[in-house]
């Protein structure tokens, strides 16, 4: 696909072809005070061939071309300037070997230098001035209407069994990991409608806690809050909220989540998003908790990347659990609108006036809102099945071209190009939201279904495992941990080099 902002860029070498044959022949006038170029040995007047032609590749090779010319910024600027100097020196140069004679007076270089950079700059620096003139006044997110499921996508809410559920939390304490997040915010609210006896809400960021404990004082919310700091990864302070709070209920929706990112930082996200959920059910264990939620996603199935990986592994230890904890799974799609989705990053990019960035033509997602996040995630609690994954019925994926296209037509002012970008680190062009073994049944809820598949690994497998891991991410070993995540659990772990083990 190519907008009609994409014209310019064919367009922009024409123009700058214009620029540097101009700028020669007024260079020539201003030094030597006649327009004639006879001097420089006449016919096709090679001196300007030479050097208009010669400036052209030095652009074409300093990749100029690739961008809008609305795109200028301090590197373009830098770039351009970069190329004419180097198209400077070897246009000199050709002409010196094909004839000193033809060579045009230093001055007249000179003058032809700056007048092309000038030239070059200023039209592309009024193209910038013309597409700012277009986009929206304050150029910020503010300038846009929060991009709304219903709005984009037609959907239609999930609807949850409200009494049934403020029926099953009445008494109960919940602790919610992650509560500061996109999931873990929204969640935490549809829990102060539900009114258990306790919530206990963990966050990492300073700044998500305080938040929620504004959204706190401006509820009417009757019931104990507990607001607590803390790393999910440090067992030491998670075993102290347990012992002090008992939590019945435990929804792990702490994690990291940015596919490209986990790629360069996989200790990162196998100590954040595997290690703390086996020190959460762990503690589970220890302290008797009633049920246990996990937060997972569908790139745990046919891993690609380092993300999709270290969740899958927290799904198996969940269904390897001890059995006196009843373990569930909420298997997500994309959701719409949380921190740093691509809906928030095109709601920026089409508010600063585009381009809007879109890794390939055919990448496609499924999508839900928070709303359903969260519904499944409490109505999961209400489903007696032990061990089992659960997800909404998303339909169709979506393709991520038409979303944007979506976007700008709904909330974009002016033309607002799709620039492509390639895919990145760890991606897929679609996600698939079952694997072969699982089975999908209905839930007596009519948006839900559970999947069922055998559980694959043991608990001593899974221990041996995640030992093995552990010893990666401890000695410092990058490269060789993102490649064990992706080994069978049931290798022969008398394989591994001695340096790993």
């Amino acid at each position: 696909m190519i907008s009609k902002g994409n014209l310019l860029k064919p367009l922009s070498f024409f123009l700058d072809l214009i620029v540097l044959i101009v700028g020669f022949f007024v260079a020539h006038r201003i030094r030597l005070g006649e327009w004639d170029l006879s001097v420089y040995g006449g016919g096709l007047e090679p001196v300007v061939v030479v050097s208009v032609a010669v400036y052209l590749t030095a652009l074409l090779v300093s990749g100029i071309y690739q961008d809008h010319p609305r795109d200028m910024r301090l590197k373009t600027v830098w770039t351009i300037g970069m190329a004419l100097t180097a198209g400077w020196a070897v246009s000199v140069l050709i002409m010196f070997l094909i004839s000193p004679r033809m060579l045009a007076p230093r001055t007249v270089y000179v003058v032809h230098f700056m007048l092309s950079l000038i030239g070059i700059l200023a039209w592309r620096g009024m193209v910038r001035q013309f597409y700012d003139s277009l986009k929206p006044s304050g150029n910020t997110l503010t300038s846009v209407p929060e991009a709304s499921i219903d709005d984009v996508l037609g959907h239609k809410p999930v609807v949850i069994d409200e009494p049934a559920i403020q029926q099953f939390l009445s008494g109960r304490t919940v602790l919610v990991t992650g509560a500061g997040g996109s999931i873990g915010a929204e969640l935490t609210s549809l829990l102060f409608d539900l009114r258990p006896f306790r919530l206990v809400l963990i966050d990492v960021s300073e700044y998500a806690l305080f938040q929620l404990e504004e959204r706190i004082e401006s509820s009417d919310f009757s019931g104990e809050v507990v607001f607590r700091i803390a790393d999910v990864r440090d067992v030491d302070i998670m075993r102290s909220i347990f012992e002090s709070t008992r939590p019945d209920v435990v929804f792990h929706a702490a994690a990291y989540k940015h596919v490209p990112l986990m790629e360069r930082h996989p200790i990162e996200a196998f100590r954040n998003n595997t290690l703390s959920t086996v020190s959460l059910i762990r503690l589970c264990e220890e302290f008797e908790t009633e049920q246990f939620i996990f937060v997972s996603t569908d790139k745990v199935v046919e891993p690609s990347s380092v993300l999709g990986a270290t969740k899958r592994i927290g799904e198996w230890y969940v269904r390897a659990a001890d059995s006196t904890i009843q373990r569930k799974i909420v298997r997500f799609g994309n959701v719409f609108g949380t921190q740093g989705s691509v809906v928030e990053l095109f709601a920026h990019q089409i508010a600063a006036g585009g381009p809007v960035r879109v890794t390939h033509p055919d990448m496609e997602r499924y999508f839900m809102s928070r709303h359903d996040a969260c519904a499944l995630i409490l109505q999961t609690m209400l489903f007696e099945e032990d061990s089992s994954t659960y997800m909404i019925k998303m339909g169709s994926p979506v393709s991520i071209v038409w979303l944007a296209e979506r976007m700008i037509s709904l909330y974009g002012k002016g033309r607002i190009e799709i620039k492509f970008t390639g895919v990145r680190p760890g991606e897929k062009l679609t996600e698939q939201l079952r694997s072969a073994n699982e089975t999908p049944h209905q839930t007596r809820h009519e948006a839900i279904l559970s999947l069922s598949s055998p559980t694959p690994y043991s608990r001593t497998e899974l221990d041996t495992y995640l030992a093995h891991l552990e010893r990666l991410s401890a000695g410092n070993h990058p490269a060789e941990l993102r490649k064990a995540l992706f080994r069978d659990v049931a290798m022969d772990l008398s394989t591994i080099s001695p340096l790993h083990s």
